[in-house]
């Protein structure tokens, strides 16, 4: 089986790397932190697809309510997660629903990458976890830092049998209830039809966690309706700023995006602030950012807006130290690569 090696060596055959574009320069919304340059990611090899066969019938839900598939999904997920016996650590399922969605691959045919996800073994399956959250966090690291309470697990070298078993149940559950045909589409409007990582949050949440958190899940028909009585009274020029104190996994954002584009509206072009007191709902909104390609203007805080004030401040602070330690690591491994590159050559001239 051929895995993603987001780190593979060049091989003389190879063409030199293109050089990274730089970022564009900031027009507007210089209050947000900088948009990250963006990184090539070198990949020479490709997650290998099981040819599609009949079987994969199931793994084609009915999209005629996007909304109810979400929810489907987070209930089947929520089943087999404690069916497994998986334990209180909702960020877990949390976090593997993330990774099947951020999963790089995108098109018509990426639901059949259902099938490779199940014929990896335990090892392989958190091999290719890391992977992708490498890759995003080389791409976004503001955005992949604050999700870090859904990633962080995956760095446990021993997560034992229990886990294991819980984890494979969930990526079973989420795919065969057609997770990717929400998420892996090539088309971001596609991509933003749903909130999957809101519905498994709100089902897997106990009520009194909810009570606790005085969380109040506003229905997507209801944000949609919202959204659209919003933006059809606004005049939105590029460079405005959007703010959403109590944004949760960030319904609102996600309704306000489909009304613009339905009006040929690059949501690209303004800013995306949100605050949430709730550390898993500011991480799903960091991973749905992603997964509905809000753009490079989106600032996401975690903190009490009522008590705290402004928490735009501190989050802006901390996204710009992380993408300044991106590049820090990222021009250490080209460095690095170049001396290989020149080891190599040596010993080539020297044989």
């Amino acid at each position: 089986m051929s895995q993603l090696s987001l780190f593979a060596d060049d091989t003389p055959a190879e063409p030199p790397a293109t050089p990274a574009p730089t970022a564009p320069p900031r027009k507007y919304l210089t209050d947000l932190p900088p948009a990250p340059t963006p990184v090539t990611v070198s990949a020479k090899a490709r997650p290998t697809l099981i040819a599609a066969t009949p079987k994969l019938a199931h793994y084609r839900p009915s999209l005629s309510n996007p909304h109810q598939t979400a929810f489907d999904i987070a209930e089947a997920v929520s089943r087999a997660w404690h069916n497994a016996q998986g334990g209180a650590a909702i960020e877990i399922p949390m976090g593997v629903v993330a990774t099947l969605a951020l999963w790089p691959l995108r098109g018509p045919d990426a639901y059949l990458a259902a099938d490779w996800w199940l014929s990896l073994d335990d090892t392989q399956l958190l091999t290719a976890f890391r992977e992708c959250w490498a890759r995003w966090w080389i791409m976004r690291p503001d955005l992949i830092d604050r999700a870090t309470p859904l990633h962080k697990w995956i760095e446990d070298e021993e997560p034992g049998p229990t886990r294991a078993r819980a984890v494979r149940a969930v990526v079973e559950a989420a795919l065969t209830r057609g997770l990717l045909h929400l998420t892996s589409s090539d088309d971001a409007s596609c991509r933003s039809t749903a909130d999957v990582m809101g519905a498994v949050l709100a089902v897997m949440r106990s009520q009194g966690a909810h009570d606790a958190l005085a969380e109040v899940h506003t229905p997507p028909e209801v944000a949609e309706l919202m959204a659209r009585m919003v933006i059809d009274d606004m005049h939105l020029k590029p460079g405005m700023r959007f703010d959403e104190p109590t944004g949760g996994t960030g319904q609102m954002y996600r309704a306000a995006v489909q009304v613009m584009r339905e009006k040929d509206i690059d949501p690209h072009e303004f800013g995306w602030a949100l605050t949430d007191i709730d550390e898993l709902a500011a991480a799903g909104a960091a991973v749905n950012a992603v997964i509905w390609d809000l753009g490079p203007h989106v600032l996401i805080a975690c903190g009490d807006t009522l008590h705290e004030g402004d928490c735009y401040t501190k989050a802006a602070d901390q996204a710009r130290a992380v993408i300044e330690r991106r590049d820090q690591l990222h021009a250490q491994a080209v460095f690095l690569a170049a001396i290989q590159k020149v080891e190599a050559l040596v010993r080539r001239v020297a044989a």
